[in-house]
């Protein structure tokens, strides 16, 4: 029991010197320093804005509209808490999204680009390529989560389980190590080759975000109950039952990796 203890402080204390750790990280950009922390600085404002703006109207919407899951709530809810952990995210996914900016600063090509004619494809093969890629992200999700739910490593996804009754702040609201372990994927952009269409890749981020932020409300809308499921999309309803029973539903932006491993509630209540 003494070594598990000291085993959970050094994962706890690596977890919180993380985002320091990114930070130095881009100290020995191998061109420019400046530009990364300028790069880093702007997709912090860019990130943290958008996540605490965009949970701050789906907190005030779903005051009005949509059914609470888990009835009136008996105490105010942490939103300072989860909006704090939630600006740490961010500035993981800051210290990430910096490197293909300042690259494409340099004068570099990086795998993002505007046109249809810069991606080489037509539309039809792009959104193919497009959604291969979705569901390829939404299984590592899925993997990730999975994986985060095991003895080893629950010590880096235990604070988003402090909110067994979330709200949109709390959407984004994960730990550093984790926060890592979801935005990686930023980097493939500075691949040249890893060509993604600018539009379809920030609608699918945008979308993503407000997904997020609904899953996390704490109150069901019955028309989109009635129409994610129809395309695999997750739901409030469906992921607050992970925060309320913590081992179920495990899927992000999709259900689909939850139905193909039988990971549902339903699912274990009847095995």
């Amino acid at each position: 029991m003494p070594r598990d203890r000291s085993n959970r402080s050094l994962a706890e204390e690596f977890d919180a010197a993380l985002p320091l750790l990114l930070t130095a990280a881009g100290m020995f950009h191998p061109e420019s320093p400046l530009i990364w922390c300028a790069s880093m600085i702007i997709a912090f404002v860019a990130i943290s804005g958008t996540m605490l703006l965009g949970a701050g109207l789906c907190a005030y919407a779903s005051l009005y509209y949509g059914e609470r899951i888990q009835g009136v709530r008996r105490r105010p809810p942490p939103v300072l808490s989860e909006a704090r952990v939630t600006t740490q995210a961010a500035w993981v996914a800051a210290t990430l999204a910096a490197w293909p900016i300042a690259q494409s600063w340099l004068g570099h090509p990086i795998g993002l680009v505007w046109s249809l004619e810069e991606a080489g494809l037509s539309l039809g093969p792009v959104l193919l390529q497009t959604l291969v890629g979705v569901v390829a992200i939404d299984a590592w999700l899925y993997l990730k989560h999975r994986l985060l739910h095991t003895r080893a490593l629950f010590v880096f996804h235990k604070a988003h389980h402090a909110y067994r009754d979330p709200t949109p702040f709390a959407g984004f609201a994960v730990g550093p190590v984790e926060s890592l372990m979801t935005f990686w994927p930023i980097l493939i952009i500075c691949i040249p080759e890893a060509t993604h269409w600018a539009p379809a890749y920030f609608g699918l981020v945008l979308g993503f975000m407000a997904l997020n932020f609904y899953l996390h409300c704490g109150v069901t809308i019955p028309l989109l109950e009635r129409a994610l499921p129809r395309v695999l999309l997750n739901t409030s309803g469906f992921h607050n039952i992970h925060h309320s029973h913590v081992r179920a539903n495990f899927g992000e932006p999709l259900t689909l990796w939850d139905r193909v491993f039988k990971t549902r509630l339903e699912d274990l209540e009847r095995r």
